[in-house]
Order: structure tokens, then sequence, then C-alpha cells
């Protein structure tokens, strides 16, 4: 058996439950870490908010496609340029007013300062809310497709090929 002296423990500096119940400053930090912005002329617009919120929302509930939520985000804030802001400092800057409820607590838990870019935070989301389980599930359910009773063969043909590309598989086309 190991002596508990040959392990070095750090113990957290005693305080009253009151302490930790507190709310403090300090433990307020967002997990973004917005970027330096080298250009004055760039604040966040309500205007643009309220686009986006009438346009993408997120809510992280089950039948939620996360890819198409961040495909349409990007194709929304591709149209947003403004000189010397770069395109990761404006994504990083509106994305938490796109999230709802789950999603939005998900965000406000991550670590303090955790996220730096957008890439970073994309990834982060899609491991989230598109596990690998969900890819095999629904790879597994574009394999074994069959067609509906009263669906045309071209009806059919045509959902499969626009599932095929809405999960990025290679193209399926007709001849």
């Amino acid at each position: 058996m190991s002596d508990p002296q040959d392990h070095d423990v750090v113990l957290p500096e005693e305080q009253t439950m009151g302490y930790y119940w507190t709310a403090r400053a300090a433990d307020m930090r967002l997990p973004i870490q917005h970027p330096h912005v080298p250009a004055n002329n760039f604040e966040v617009s309500t205007s643009v908010i309220t686009m986006l919120r009438g346009s993408v929302v997120f809510r992280g509930k089950e039948g939620e496609c996360p890819r198409s939520y961040l495909r349409r985000f990007h194709e929304l804030i591709d149209g947003i340029k403004i000189n010397g802001v770069p395109t990761d400092a404006i994504q990083l800057r509106y994305f938490p007013f796109t999230l709802e409820r789950q999603a939005k607590e998900w965000l406000d838990t991550r670590p303090p300062g955790s996220i730096t870019t957008f890439a970073n935070l994309a990834d982060k989301f899609l491991t989230r809310y598109h596990p690998p389980s969900k890819t095999v599930a629904l790879q597994k359910q574009i394999t074994h497709f069959a067609q509906d009773e009263d669906e045309t063969i071209w009806d059919a043909w045509e959902m499969t090929r626009l599932y095929c590309h809405s999960r990025n598989w290679p193209s399926v086309t007709t001849s």
C-alpha cells in the first residue's frame, strides 16, 4: 500500500459554504474568448441579431440537425463584412444569439475562455450535438432505404439524393 505522502495533493483553500454560493464577477467569465479586433467600428448590431434569430436558431432538441444549422449560420454570417474585422470575430460574437434552451445552456457551461476560434467552437458543438453514434444511425438509415408504398420511384430517389447531400455523402446523380 502506498504512503499518502508519496502523492502531491493540492487542497483548495478552506472556505465557508456561503463563499461558494456567492456569485462573483471572476466566476462569470464567458466560454468564448473573443479575438482582438483592430478595427474600432465593430459593434454587435441588434438588427443583425433580429435577422439571425428569425432565420437560424438551434435549441438542442432531438430532431434538430446541427450540421444544417451551422450551414445556415455560415450562409448568413458570410453576408456580413466589416473592414478590419476578421470573419472569425464576427462568427464568435453572433453565434450565442442563435442558441436557445439546452443549446444555450450547453454553451454557457463550457469552461471560461475555452473557445478561441469559430472552428474550435463548431467542432465542440458538433461533438455535442452530432456524436459518432448519430452518424452511424444516419448511415444505417440511408443504407437501409426503402421506398414508401404511395411514393413514386422518382420521389424516393430524390429524397434519398437530398438526404445524402445534406449529410455530405458523395454526390449521387442520375445519368
